[in-house]
């Protein structure tokens, strides 16, 4: 299920790592409301970060606000009644002015949350909020990583955006019109991308390139030859393009399971 698609099949991804679940005592935020969404009101779909380390979360499923909070992709997380991915919420919250020190300097992001500490103010809500109880699985499975192939890396590095950019220079991953482009993305970025959206596997940067980088294809794909239902080809073709590689093995791979959930109370 690709669940943070735009008009054009715009898909971003977002770089963070599974770590432990936030415990009661852990850091929370300072003030935070969740609230379902109208289905019959169109709604833009994805996450924000802003300066100060305010976040935005709109029109997810339970299982899209687990997948961010834990560092995982969205096929990790499994179990549940049909509501926790059919129903969409919507989360606006503040950081608590004790922890600012502990937050990155933050400016407005479609990768989801990089920040550990504020990921783990989102896994202390959704378990409030939603009353979540959940446990972990792990299995054996295909795992890749993204690497270089030892040649010209076409990629062309950008300095990243101050904090006074205006919010459309941000980072983005996209195939229209035949072509893959990406903007203003780190490889951490692209390798999560590629787990979420194309291989529903793991995988690892090992790229070793740091900073964030521009690509667009010069040339698209043939008239009709465009699959943007399944686009695994065309995206490995982009990969090999830019001078990387995708390499496949087995290895552990991990789920969460959701056990119990409820509908929040309104706020």
């Amino acid at each position: 299920m690709r669940w943070l698609v735009a008009v054009g099949l715009i898909v971003t991804g977002f770089s963070c790592r599974a770590g432990l679940w936030a415990q009661s005592g852990e850091a929370r935020f300072d003030v935070a409301s969740v609230k379902p969404v109208d289905p019959n009101v169109p709604h833009m779909v994805g996450v924000k970060i802003y300066p100060g380390a305010r976040v935005e979360i709109s029109a997810l499923p339970l299982k899209g606000l687990i997948a961010i909070a834990s560092g995982m992709s969205y096929w990790q997380i499994s179990g549940g009644e049909a509501w926790v991915e059919k129903d969409n919420f919507d989360i606006r919250a503040k950081s608590p002015e004790n922890l600012m020190p502990r937050v990155k300097t933050l400016q407005y992001s479609n990768y989801g949350i990089d920040d550990e500490v504020l990921r783990e103010m989102l896994q202390g809500l959704l378990v409030d909020r939603f009353q979540l109880k959940f446990h972990r699985e792990t299995k054996s499975g295909n795992v890749y990583r993204l690497e270089t192939k030892g040649g010209t890396v076409r990629l062309k590095p950008m300095e990243a955006p101050g904090a006074d950019a205006p919010e459309k220079s941000f980072g983005s991953i996209g195939f229209v019109g035949g072509r893959w482009a990406i903007f203003s993305t780190s490889m951490p970025q692209l390798a999560k991308f590629a787990a979420d959206n194309i291989l529903r596997a793991p995988v690892v940067d090992a790229t070793g390139l740091s900073g964030v980088f521009d690509y667009r294809q010069p040339v698209g794909l043939p008239e009709g030859e465009a699959n943007y239902r399944d686009n695994t080809d065309s995206f490995l073709r982009f990969v090999a393009e830019v001078g990387l590689r995708l390499e496949r093995a087995k290895g552990t791979v991990e789920g969460l399971v959701i056990d119990r959930a409820e509908r929040p109370a309104a706020n």
